[in-house]
């Protein structure tokens, strides 16, 4: 190996000066080239874009079927207040700020008028459609409950007291309806008595249910006062919710936690925090029946519910339950066809985390059927089913999304379930079997970042022909949310989308859009769940996404090693049973380096057409940390054991696998090589001047004195050292030749640091360039490492496959963090495209350059191995860079530091052109995950799941200057509330109506309301006439008059006419009914109504 470097270094020693020169001297002129134009600081202006995500975390959901919007509340920030975030179809979001520091608890959604109760016990209240605050309230009192109904103008609000107060939302003022601690007079010595739920009689304004923590009570607006208490107590011997011995043999009153009406309003459930769920009667309030979750009849003693063959066994196990965190009572379109949906009740301690679906079908007729009827309904329900929830997390909150009504507590005929997890995660479940739906082109992206939350984000240009035809054809339910409309933007920007790819903590990665602030042609999302591709659901994590731009391709790696290819295509197992990665319908593709699984068949069965799993490579070299898909049918990976694969999907085939390290060493050494072979010729070149130098100082000694006579080389060849007296010792010079031990000795720690680190691929990237001195230009794949080596191997064809060889490297003072290739003629960029490989079959010829940036330092580099200019900084670090083009000017680096500033500087001189900052709120412990796009769009993380998107060559422009989006459409009108029937109303129950309800609260001195008024221009026909607009003459008021009576006397016809249709009706109704009654009372099967 000795006499191999030694020749090799004897050959680079020969070499002619001149053929050593004139490579880099071409490459001289070359690299004066300035392709960054005129581009100058006055250019610079960041634009505040857009933002995705939340800022906080989600705490409280709201939705309203009837615009078809979803409100999201978070929790306040280190920095900010909590907000509220609104959503629509497609794009549509709005963002509303609350006043002051505080965090979202409660939201609610009516008509145009957004709701939100603070933590700090506030009220707000938002227009949707002028997106304004309209006001803020402060109730005299900590707010425990809230209770609102789309028919009217109030929110009834429950204190910490007992009293519950009400807010008129139309007048922004305190109702004069006020209604006092009704359970002081069960419970006088009681301390504390709060509200702690509130809810509406789902068919009767007149009726209120309020809850105290010792019970709860039913209040009639109509002759305010309560008409029935509702007190659960459990005798001993009743086991109720506890399991504990001791306890059962005592007398026990729970807390009440929730109380509601089912949908038909018959009937009330309250719940308690021992985990007991009690069934009541509306009409005399009698307790039917009272179960758990997991047993029924707990409230009879245990002897009598163990003879009934349901309960627990008295002495059972001693076990805690949880707390009821909330509970739904839905229905289908039959009201009377219900079921329960419970979040919370079960055992502590229970492995999995998720909801209890309690189906009690179609309920009898409350008023034919007898209480043994309606009790064993209640108790022996149809069906009971526990729904397990994503990622195993503790339940909140949850959100029925109704399709059309707003009525029944927002709960019936829902299609979808919205849950709300203790970290702030939210999924949505399809009602009733719990399956978890996607919210991949179904809901905006800032809804999708919390499905669950990303860690990571990439972006990567894909070309807009292509990302518009890549719209994913699959068995899906209609989209949830269609309200709204999108603010007018300027038509498309560039030819290339700026495409995100979020990488989520299930192994999911969601592909969509990320926008130039220009209009969104395809707002579709895509999601590939690599868990299920490679057969480990929940047990795999992303470690690296990368795709094409041209094809579309992507190659996702993963931390235990596999990496997945994807391609866009029509699905062949559609609608098909989906296979186990192992099964033997999973081909195999071999290659000299290794194998490589076809994996087509592990499409999603319900995916026609879509990103496909193509191939599957494991190549069992630790886990992946970088991919790069290039626009030519390559893929390279990057392993941290130090493995460089590259692929060939025409194949597919590994065509070139290596350990990274051993290159870089040979290529180290042969630098060293030639290095000590120019320093030996340097040597040689010296010698040869001394000698012809003594020459002449020994002829021109003779005319010195004599004291320079004695001047002689002995120093120099003592010392090591030349030295010239020429008339003074203190003019002499000395040439040094040979290091220090002190520099070899860091040198040797350097190599030996080295050498104790494994060497891996930090970045890759591909492009089509001239490589050294050669006479043709190549397909190159360019790799920088983690020990500071940026290396570069061409792909040659070789008949009819292609071959990988190293063509040399470069050393540099830090890791690469970006590698940019460059065309030096045009500034375009030099990547790898099909266009310009079939350039190089006829012979064209690409001259370019690298952008290395690393930390400390940017380089242009000629590949592989030369340097031109480079620009070093020593003050800050850098964390990301990229090429940024200013359209009609040039081409400039961009630079992102850890402190958030951005320099900007000239291409190739590297000459800072100027410099600005990220806005503060980007998150500066984030920024080596932001990313810059050729365009100059920078994202960046403004929290932990929210990006921010900004834009380095706009004029300046807020967030808040931003258009807005459209949320309220007033055309959509408010369907009516449901009321009571013709049965309730024979049997005495009162018929309150809008404006009744608007009376007993709002008191008589209430001026008609927005919604009133609204009603009766719409009766009224409007006013159309364009000279009624300016002013009324006398012919004008006679022809309203004379109109006015015409329609007046119509309305009295068709008046008439409905009520002799609706008698007819009413009598026969009647009497079939009252025939119906005989009939049962004769054959003793009912009890007499009368």
């Amino acid at each position: 190996m000795t006499s191999k470097s030694s020749d090799l270094a004897d050959k680079l020693g020969r070499l002619d000066l001149k053929d050593r020169k004139m490579p880099f001297l071409r490459r001289k002129s070359e690299g004066e080239i300035n392709l960054s134009g005129n581009i100058a600081n006055d250019d610079l202006a960041l634009d505040d874009v857009k933002r995705y995500g939340f800022e906080g975390k989600p705490s409280a959901l709201a939705y309203d079927p009837v615009q078809s919007l979803i409100a999201v509340g978070t929790n306040e920030t280190d920095t900010t207040p909590g907000a509220i975030y609104i959503f629509g179809q497609s794009r549509v979001s709005v963002r509303y700020n609350l006043p002051r520091k505080t965090s979202v608890k409660h939201l609610r959604i009516h008509d145009n008028r957004l709701f939100a109760l603070d933590t700090k016990h506030e009220l707000h209240h938002f227009n949707l459609e002028t997106n304004a605050l309209v006001c803020s309230w402060s109730p005299p009192g900590a707010v425990s409950a809230i209770c609102s109904d789309p028919a009217t103008d109030f929110i009834f609000l429950g204190l910490q007291n007992g009293e519950t107060v009400v807010f008129d939302v139309d007048g922004n003022i305190a109702a004069p309806l006020k209604i006092p601690n009704l359970w002081k007079e069960h419970s006088p010595k009681a301390l504390s008595l709060p509200v702690v739920s509130l809810a509406m009689h789902p068919r009767d304004l007149g009726t209120l249910l309020i809850g105290y923590l010792e019970g709860a009570l039913l209040f009639s607006l109509k002759q305010n006062k309560a008409t029935h208490t509702m007190k659960f107590e459990l005798k001993p011997g009743a086991p109720g919710g506890d399991l504990d011995a001791a306890t059962i043999k005592t007398l026990r009153k729970p807390k009440l936690s929730n109380a509601i009406f089912n949908p038909s309003g018959t009937t009330i459930l309250t719940t308690y925090e021992d985990g007991c769920i009690a069934f009541w009667s509306t009409s005399d309030g009698r307790l039917l029946t009272a179960r758990t979750l997991q047993d029924f009849d707990v409230h009879l003693p245990a002897p009598v519910m163990a003879g009934f063959g349901g309960g627990p066994a008295l002495g059972a196990a001693f076990t805690l339950r949880e707390p009821f965190h909330k509970v739904a009572w839905c229905c289908t379109n039959n009201i009377d066809d219900t079921c329960l949906l419970v979040s919370g009740g079960n055992n502590v301690g229970m492995a999995a985390k998720g909801l209890t679906l309690i189906e009690f079908g179609v309920a009898p007729n409350n008023i034919t059927s007898s209480w043994k009827q309606i009790t064993e309904h209640l108790g022996n329900p149809k069906r009971q089913r526990f729904l397990p929830v994503p990622h195993n997390i503790d339940v909140v909150d949850f959100c029925m999304l109704p399709k059309t009504s707003p009525y029944h507590a927002g709960s019936h005929d829902p299609s979808a379930m919205m849950v709300l997890f203790t970290n702030g995660d939210i999924a949505t479940l399809r009602y009733p079997d719990g399956e978890y739906m996607s919210p991949a082109g179904m809901m905006h992206p800032s809804l999708a970042m919390v499905h669950p939350k990303p860690f990571s984000m990439e972006v990567a240009p894909i070309n807009r022909e292509k990302w518009l035809g890549m719209v994913a054809v699959r068995d899906k339910p209609a989209a949830y949310f269609k309200g709204g409309a999108d603010a007018k933007k300027m038509t498309r920007r560039y030819q290339d989308r700026s495409i995100a790819c979020t990488i989520h903590k299930d192994a999911t990665v969601r592909v969509w859009d990320l926008g130039h602030n220009d209009e969104i042609e395809n707002p579709e999302a895509l999601e590939l769940d690599l868990g299920v591709v490679v057969g480990k659901p929940g047990a795999v994590k992303v470690s690296a996404v990368s795709a094409s731009q041209a094809t579309g391709e992507m190659a996702v790696g993963l931390e235990s090693g596999e990496v997945v290819i994807y391609r866009w295509g029509r699905n062949k197992s559609y609608k098909g049973a989906l296979q186990s990665p192992t099964s033997p319908a999973v081909g195999m593709k071999g290659s000299p380096f290794g194998q490589i699984r076809d994996i087509a068949s592990q499409a999603d069965p319900s995916l026609k057409e879509g990103l496909i799993p193509l191939y599957l490579m494991d190549a069992g070299s630790g886990s992946v940390k970088t991919t790069a898909v290039s626009d030519v049918g390559f893929v390279a990976v990057g392993y941290d054991s130090g493995t460089l694969t590259v692929v060939d999907l025409r194949g597919p085939t590994v065509i070139y696998s290596i350990v990274i390290s051993t290159v870089t060493k040979d290529v180290n050494r042969i630098k060293e090589v030639a290095k000590a072979a120019a320093k030996r010729s340097s040597l040689t070149s010296i010698a040869k001047d001394i000698k012809r130098g003594s020459v002449a100082v020994a002829s021109f000694s003779k005319e010195l004195p004599g004291q320079a006579k004695r001047t002689s080389f002995a120093g120099f060849r003592k010392t090591g050292s030349l030295s010239m007296g020429l008339g003074s010792s203190s003019n002499s010079s000395s040439i040094s030749i040979g290091g220090g031990k002190e520099e070899k000795e860091k040198e040797k720690e350097k190599d030996k640091e080295k050498e104790d680190k494994t060497e891996y691929v930090t970045t890759m990237a591909f492009s089509v360039l001239t490589v050294g001195e050669d006479e043709f230009s190549s397909i190159c794949l360019h790799v920088g490492t983690n020990l500071k080596n940026v290396m570069t191997f061409k792909i040659l064809p070789d008949g009819n496959r292609f071959t990988v060889s190293c063509a040399g490297g470069h050393p540099i003072d830090h890791p690469a963090l970006a590698l940019i290739p460059i065309n030096s003629e045009t500034g375009a960029s030099a990547r790898a495209t099909p266009e310009a490989v079939a350039g190089l079959r006829q012979g064209n010829f690409v001259n370019g350059f690298i952008v290395c940036v690393s930390s400390n330092q940017a380089r242009i580099i000629l590949p592989p191995d030369d340097k031109e200019n480079h620009k070093s900084w020593d003050e800050m670090t850098c964390v990301q860079a990229a090429v940024v083009e200013l359209p009609d000017k040039g081409i400039v680096l961009a630079c992102v530091y850890t402190t958030g500033r951005v320099r900007v500087f000239s291409i190739p001189a590297l000459k800072e052109i100027g410099v600005f900052d990220l806005p503060a709120q980007v998150d500066r412990t984030k920024l080596s995950n932001c990313r810059i796009t050729r365009e100059g769009f920078i994202s960046a993380w403004t929290s932990h799941v929210e990006i921010g998107l900004f834009y380095m060559w706009g004029t300046g422009k807020q967030l808040h200057s931003q258009p807005k989006d459209v949320l309220y459409n007033p055309e959509i009108t408010l369907p009516a509330r449901p009321t009571i029937s013709g049965l309730q109303w024979i049997s005495g129950t009162q018929h309150i109506s809008a404006v009744d309800f608007d009376l007993l609260v709002g008191g008589p001195d209430r001026p008609p309301s927005q919604r009133q008024l609204k009603a009766q221009k719409k009766s009224n026909g409007g006013d159309k006439s364009p000279v009624a607009a300016n002013g009324n003459t006398v012919f004008s008021s006679m022809a309203d008059a004379f109109n006015a009576r015409t329609q007046n006397l119509q309305n009295f016809q068709d008046n008439m006419q409905n009520l002799e249709n609706t008698t007819a009706e009413f009598a026969k109704a009647t009497s079939k009914f009252i025939d119906g009654q005989k009939r049962k009372a004769v054959l003793g099967g009912a009890k007499s109504l009368f």
